[in-house]
């Protein structure tokens, strides 16, 4: 047995591809039917689900959702939306560019179609915008103050 001496923090960063996948072909990435996704997926390339996902799609590809696969949350597929005739998709929100719903498919949530303009990074919650507060300015008011007038003092040796 051959031990080795080099520290696992020494280990030479690995080198990153032009483009994702390999060959230049997008990346596929499939959740089986024993899976489960609790959270937010963002993916570049292609989706293909038919284990369960509670949370939120995002994929700049397409997203298949089929085999008994199940569904329940946002979904953003760029190119296309399919969801098989045993799966189903209970989503509040889905935007696609195309949808396909098969014949016995289980489909609920509100849907928009377009072509997608990616942005650079994966969309990240917003928080709420609070509400400006502004200044509350007190008018013044100026009050005159009434001088007596006195005579003038004279001054001067005393005698």
């Amino acid at each position: 047995m051959t031990l080795s001496t080099r520290r696992p923090g020494s280990r030479l960063p690995t080198p990153v591809p032009a483009e994702n996948g390999a060959n230049g072909q997008p990346n596929s990435i499939v959740l089986g039917p024993n899976d489960r996704l609790v959270g937010q997926l963002y993916i570049e390339g292609d989706l293909r689900v038919t284990g369960t996902v509670d949370g939120t799609l995002e994929a700049t590809g397409d997203i298949e959702i089929a085999g008994g696969g199940k569904v329940n949350g946002d979904v953003t597929a760029y190119n296309r939306l399919t969801v098989g005739s045993d799966a189903s998709l209970i989503a509040g929100d889905v935007r696609v560019a195309r949808l396909t719903v098969q014949d016995g498919a289980t489909f609920s949530g509100k849907v928009s179609m377009g072509k997608h303009v990616p942005s650079s990074t994966p969309k990240a919650p917003q928080p709420e915008p609070q509400p400006q507060v502004e200044p509350v300015v007190e008018p013044v008011v100026a009050e005159a103050a009434v001088v007596a007038a006195r005579e003038p003092t004279k001054k001067g040796k005393r005698r």
